[in-house]
């Protein structure tokens, strides 16, 4: 019988010191503006992050894509729930 072998995930801190986990909600530049995303995947050195997308059902997320740690600032999941339902994005 083999077990499983359970790797431990890095950790990577954003840009103000604060641990980055999973289900966090960042915000990073993209382009010529800043997106808002969740974090799906921590890798050695860097993170994926879904991009929150508005389309015409609401909100929903992209494919991730991977970014540098220290160009990510957590935000609030309630400030997130906000900014959806104020259909700022």
């Amino acid at each position: 019988m083999t077990t499983k072998v359970v790797k431990e995930l890095p950790v990577h801190k954003d840009r103000v010191g604060k641990e980055i986990t999973l289900e966090d909600y960042v915000v990073y530049p993209d382009r010529n503006h800043l997106s808002i995303g969740l974090v799906k995947k921590i890798n050695n050195k860097m993170v994926g992050v879904s991009k929150l997308v508005k389309n015409k059902r609401g909100y929903s997320y992209s494919s991730y894509s991977n970014k540098y740690p220290e160009d990510l600032v957590i935000v609030d999941g309630s400030r997130v729930t906000m900014i959806i339902l104020q259909g700022e994005q």
